[in-house]
Formats: C-alpha cells, sequence, structure tokens
C-alpha cells in the first residue's frame, strides 16, 4: 500500500482524500492547522491525521503540498528536515510557485513535482497539468497516476504553468460565469430563473460530453444555419468583444500568474 501524506486538507487536498482513500490503495495522512476538519477527514475516510507537517513528512515517501502560494515557504522549512536527498518527492500545487523556489528550500538532490489541477477534482473530472525536476522524474508515473484518481492528467513545461494556470486552473470560473450570464439572459426575456438554470445547466453538461468527440468549431457548426438565430447571436456576440474579452482575460489571468512567482 503507497504512503502518501496531504498537507492542507482544503478543497484539492479535501478532493485527493476522498478520491484516493475510496480505492483502498494508498496509506493516507492528512495534516492541516483545523483539527475539526481533521476530525471530518478522519471520521469520514479512516485516514491518519495530524497538525505536524514535519510529522506527515516523515511518515511518507510522497508528500503532496496542497496549500496557498503564501504558505509554501513556511511549509517547506516545516517539511525540510524530514526530506533527505531523492528518497522522498515533495509534490505542490500552489500556483506561481516555481520548481526552483521549491527546490532552494530543500536538501540537494531532493524530488520536486508541481502539479496545476482545478476544482473540477472534487466531482472526478478535474484536469491538470505535471512538470518535474530531474530527480523528480523517476516520480512522474507514480504523480501523474495519482491524480488521475480526479480527472486528466497532461505532462507539461513548467515554462507554460502560468498559461495552463490561466487556462483551465481559473477555467471552471469562467465557464460559471458564462452559465450564470445565460441564466440572466434567460431571466431577462421571460424565463423563469429555475427553468433557465436547469437549461443551462444541461447543456454546459451536454456541450462538455460532446466536447470530448468533436472539435469545437464542429459543435458550432452543426448548430449554426445560415441566417438563424445563433448566427444572429454571434454576430452580436462579435460586435461585444466576447472572444477578445476572453483573449484578454487569459492574458491577464497569465500575467497574474507570474506576478505571483516574484
Amino acid at each position: 500500500m503507497e504512503r502518501v501524506s496531504i498537507i492542507g486538507a482544503g478543497k484539492i487536498g479535501g478532493s485527493l482524500v476522498a478520491r484516493l482513500s475510496a480505492t483502498g490503495n494508498f496509506d493516507l495522512t492528512v495534516s492541516d492547522v483545523h483539527e475539526e476538519q481533521l476530525k471530518r477527514f478522519a471520521e469520514g475516510y479512516d485516514v491518519a491525521t495530524t497538525t505536524s507537517n514535519e510529522e506527515a513528512a516523515e511518515g511518507s515517501g510522497l508528500i503532496l503540498l496542497a496549500v496557498k502560494p503564501w504558505d509554501v515557504g513556511r511549509v517547506l522549512d516545516e517539511i525540510s528536515p524530514a526530506i533527505k536527498g531523492g528518497e522522498k518527492a515533495v509534490v505542490s500545487v500552489a500556483a506561481g510557485v516555481p520548481i526552483s523556489a521549491i527546490e532552494g528550500r530543500l536538501p540537494g538532490g531532493a524530488a520536486v513535482l508541481r502539479v496545476m489541477p482545478n476544482v473540477c477534482a472534487a466531482v472526478g473530472l478535474g484536469s491538470a497539468v505535471v512538470a518535474a525536476n530531474e530527480p523528480g522524474g523517476t516520480y512522474l508515473p507514480e504523480v501523474m497516476g495519482i491524480f488521475r484518481h480526479v480527472g486528466d492528467v497532461v505532462e507539461l513545461p513548467e515554462r507554460l504553468f502560468d498559461a495552463a494556470t490561466a487556462l483551465h486552473g481559473s477555467g471552471p470560473a469562467y465557464v460559471a460565469l458564462f452559465a450564470d450570464a445565460l441564466i440572466q439572459a434567460g431571466v431577462r426575456e421571460g424565463i423563469p430563473r429555475d427553468v433557465a438554470r436547469r437549461l443551462v445547466n444541461g447543456t454546459i453538461g451536454g456541450t462538455a460530453v460532446l466536447l470530448k468527440e468533436r472539435a469545437p468549431h464542429q459543435i458550432r457548426d452543426e448548430v449554426m444555419t445560415p441566417g438563424g438565430t445563433t448566427a444572429a447571436a454571434f454576430v452580436a456576440m462579435e460586435k461585444a468583444g466576447f472572444v477578445a474579452a476572453v483573449y484578454d482575460g487569459i492574458e491577464a489571468a497569465t500575467e497574474q500568474a507570474r506576478r505571483l512567482a516574484e
């Protein structure tokens, strides 16, 4: 049974605990500063818990840091005494914190991997990108296997992580924003809110399935007929700068991710 410690029991850490514990293939330890949160995980998922990050790191060969970017340095300082060369791997899901910064607070030769998942992991339909330093390359198959329990995983050069953070890390919020706009537009045209929400949720869910089988432009062309309602909507949205706004949003989020590393 593989021994894994998860430091931070928030959205991503909690999703991993839930999914990994369900497999029965992992000996899990969860560390968090909130004892009530730990009690919930201990009772709900039958995992070991501790408020000591160093203790969590001591007991496992794979340590997942699921903490906020501004907490990474403190946590690394706490677990550093438990890291011995390439005998353990440290995996961070913190946005904007590069592998080099993590290496700098750990003993030389430490295996370090960086993963950027998204909140869809909570329902097992997330996506994640992963990169590793040279010692961490040995652990890539293992780490990718772990994150496949919460969605799709792709290896990506670390230089593209800021863009990936902007694209898929923040992506669920963009989709939710669009969904809310569609619902509000439906209400504006007289559709009851509960009905509008039901229609939009079904449309987005169904389209997500179609996108696994077809390219976006194929779906667009199947729906849009010349001179029809969809074509009219596209013209209006283009005049309002819809596509340009998406480009600008991804660019702004990418730049913000880069600033987090400064």
